[in-house]
């Protein structure tokens, strides 16, 4: 049997493990992705976090948290953009927080996310972006400008302290924004 085959077999069995709602099948599908997983495993494990008790669900943030195929950042972005269930979304954020991939050139969704969602996504958000290195490109910086000032001025903060959060956001923008020429800035119309 070919090594692809038999990658493809125990894909295969993972995902069945995956579908019990059981610890230990979990534990045996993660263990087969750590050993034969690829990025588009992902999508699984991501809509596998729906209707598991707390210990389940941390096992595979654990998991997701350890993914180093930097193709994978996409996959998380891909999943953060299609997810109604803002339970599930802050699951995922945590997990990105927690990894040592980079979401850098993602700078503006996180800003979006963070002015879209709930306190406690804005400040998963605020965590992933203090964690970015950069430097990030002009246009990157330019639409997180954008959508903050978009959220100041349509979407009046929601709490205080999510209020905070996104100056906290924004001061970072601004001090990734030192570099950039103010008369890009400027109309001159």
């Amino acid at each position: 049997m070919s090594t692809v085959r038999k990658n493809q077999k125990k894909l295969s069995e993972a995902f069945e493990l995956l579908q019990k709602n059981d610890a230990a099948a979990l534990t045996a599908a993660l263990s087969i992705y750590k050993d034969h997983g690829q990025v588009s495993v992902l999508a699984d494990l991501f809509r596998s976090l729906e209707g598991r008790e707390r210990a389940q669900q941390q096992a595979i943030i654990s998991f997701l948290s350890d993914v180093k195929d930097t193709d994978a950042t996409e996959a998380f972005v891909t999943y953060l953009q299609d997810e109604t269930n803002s339970e599930n979304r802050k699951l995922v954020l945590s997990a990105i927080w927690n990894s040592k991939l980079p979401f850098d050139e993602h700078l503006p969704f996180f800003v979006m996310l963070a002015s879209q969602g709930d306190y406690l996504e804005a400040l998963d958000c605020l965590t992933i972006i203090e964690n970015m290195s950069g430097p990030f490109d002009e246009s990157q910086l330019l639409e997180a400008q954008l959508l903050l000032k978009e959220y100041v001025e349509e979407r009046a903060p929601q709490s205080d302290q999510k209020a905070q959060i996104m100056s906290e956001i924004a001061w970072f923008v601004k001090e990734q924004n030192e570099g950039i020429d103010a008369d890009l800035l400027i109309d001159n119309d």
